[in-house]
Parts: C-alpha cells; sequence; structure tokens
C-alpha cells in the first residue's frame, strides 16, 4: 500500500509542476485583475505542496504489513463508492437525452439515497435545488449554456 501511494503522489506531483510550468507560460495578471494563468498557477501550486505533504508523511510511517493490501473499497463503503462511479457513468450517459434537469433530478435523488439518507422530503429539496435551482443559477445569472437535451428539459 505504501509503495502505491508513493507511486500515486509521484505521478500527482509531477503532474503538479507541468501544470504550474505551463502556467507560467500565460499571464499570471492583465489590466482586469487575474489572468488566464492566474488559477491553474496557485491550483498547481497548491496541490504539490499537499503532493510533497503527502509524500513526506508517508515515508515516515512504518511499512504495512504485507497481508493487507487493500486498494478498493470494501463492505459498505465499497458499495456506496461503486454505486456512485456507477450514477457518475449513468448520468454522463443520460445528460445527452433527458438533459441536465431531469439527469441532475435523477442523480441527486439517487446519490442522497445511496449514501444513506432516507427522509423523502429531504432527498425531494435536495433533488429540486440541485437540479432545477442549479440549472436557473447558471442560465439565469452566470449565462452558462446548460445542455437541455431532446426531451428539451
Amino acid at each position: 500500500m505504501r509503495q502505491g501511494r508513493l507511486i500515486a503522489t509521484g505521478a500527482m506531483l509531477v503532474f503538479c509542476l507541468f501544470a504550474i510550468w505551463q502556467s507560467l507560460l500565460l499571464s499570471l495578471t492583465d489590466r482586469l485583475g487575474p489572468g488566464p494563468g492566474f488559477f491553474p498557477f496557485w491550483l498547481a501550486l497548491t496541490g504539490a505542496v499537499l503532493a510533497i505533504a503527502l509524500m513526506i508523511s508517508t515515508f515516515r510511517e512504518a511499512a504495512d504489513p504485507p497481508d493487507t493490501p487493500r486498494i478498493l473499497p470494501h463492505g459498505p463503503g465499497g458499495r456506496r463508492w461503486f454505486a456512485i462511479v456507477g450514477l457518475l457513468a449513468a448520468v454522463t450517459v443520460a445528460m445527452d437525452f433527458l438533459g441536465f434537469r431531469l439527469s441532475m433530478l435523477a442523480f441527486n435523488a439517487a446519490l442522497v439515497i445511496a449514501l444513506g439518507e432516507r427522509r423523502w422530503w429531504l432527498v425531494a429539496l435536495f433533488s429540486v435545488l440541485g437540479s432545477f435551482g442549479v440549472y436557473y443559477v447558471f442560465t439565469t445569472w452566470l449565462d452558462v449554456l446548460l445542455p437541455s437535451g431532446r426531451l428539451g428539459f
């Protein structure tokens, strides 16, 4: 497990360093404020610092016993994890046909239920606000186009 964490953290560090280098090729500021390289630079710098901190803490901890090499989650946490990944794949496929609002309505309801919530009013409230509310905010206030789908929703 320790070796896998070191490899993954090293790959993340290399990716963050590459992103820092590429963001420095863009301007960090312009006449209106932050430039096109500002946010990528600071996100990549934060990621690099966190990757270095994780590498240091991984080097300091003792090696894991050889009989516990679990990579994927198991038990109830594993079922939730697989449900979330399956739901993400389903909403990705459904987005073109159903559109953002209906896809996210079903996704939010299924996600909250998969995470263990059973109060119907809370599931309904989260689902409606997370689909129709987010659609309204993005299309009306932020002028961002979200997919409408073939059904018009």
